[in-house]
């Protein structure tokens, strides 16, 4: 008995253990280094800084002013594993055919990637304070600006969160967000662990909020696509991602189909639709942004 007592002990703190672990690398990802920079696709850039809204935290980033008649700011939100350059989505190709046809934008780290500061990626949670202060930014370079925003991944679903917050932002590009992230890791965070999802899964999001104090719950795009309407959203998703399904974007654009427009991409991995369809992709998000402008 004594012998049954200590393994299923033993299993009990090895499996708290991994979790802890899982849950606080997750918060505490690998850096990924800034290496590209718009001057390799022949646009000027300026490196910028500026402050999260409401804490102390500097961010770092590049705007890329438009090469003719200004529209529109635009704002990009990266990707988690990403920084600013975001290549899964070949953002800077994007930036190219957006700057060309009038558009300013900033792209940036948010907090602890890239040359940002900050030690704890927060899933959308501070990353919204993040945004924010990119918006403040913007207001003291350019105040007559109008702002759109384009989000990638976790960047996307942070956009959204902004957008519903900020009435200054008249459109949004969201590729592959997640509709409600505590509901998202629990169908998904094993894929990238590797781990069984029980009893991991529910382990893991509940030291999450110990280990930082981020409450998965209130990252719920879903909850505040509401108040964007009756602002136009575009979103993109691939029917192959498996990172993030596409249903979430499904979820997200069905709540206004007569605002939301959704292109489902096919057979692509995550973030990759830009990749694989460039010229669509980029046909798509300028007849979009455009037709907002206008």
């Amino acid at each position: 008995m004594l012998y049954f007592i200590s393994v299923v002990a033993f299993i009990f703190i090895l499996v708290m253990l991994v979790s802890l672990f899982v849950g606080w690398k997750l918060l505490h990802p690998p850096d990924r280094p800034v290496i590209d920079n718009p001057k390799n696709y022949g646009l000027n850039y300026e490196n910028v800084s500026f402050k999260s809204r409401g804490n102390d935290i500097t961010l770092k980033g590049w705007y890329i002013p438009a090469e003719k008649n200004e529209k529109m700011t635009l704002i990009f939100g990266h990707g988690y594993l990403a920084n600013r350059e975001e290549p899964r989505a070949e953002a800077l190709k994007l930036v190219k055919t957006l700057v060309s046809d009038g558009y300013n934008v900033l792209m940036f780290d948010f907090r602890a990637w890239g040359e940002s500061e900050g030690k704890m990626c927060t899933l959308g949670l501070y990353e919204k304070s993040d945004m924010q202060g990119a918006i403040d930014w913007v207001k003291q370079k350019k105040p007559e600006s109008r702002f759109g925003l384009i989000g990638f991944s976790m960047g996307a679903a942070t956009s959204l969160l902004v957008a519903a917050e900020e009435s200054c932002v008249e459109v949004v590009v969201a590729d592959s967000p997640f509709s409600d992230l505590k509901a998202y890791l629990n169908e998904n965070l094993s894929y990238f662990t590797k781990l069984p999802k029980y009893p991991f899964n529910p382990i893991i999001l509940n030291t999450i909020p110990f280990l930082s104090g981020v409450k998965l719950d209130v990252v719920k795009p879903i909850d505040v696509i509401g108040k964007i309407y009756p602002r136009k959203v575009l979103f993109v998703h691939s029917d192959a991602d498996k990172t993030i399904f596409c249903r979430h974007s499904e979820l997200l654009s069905n709540c206004h189909p007569d605002k939301f427009t959704y292109w489902k991409t096919s057979d692509v991995l995550h973030l990759r639709s830009h990749q694989a369809y460039p010229n669509e992709y980029q046909e798509k998000v300028l007849s979009f942004l455009n037709s907002a402008v206008n």
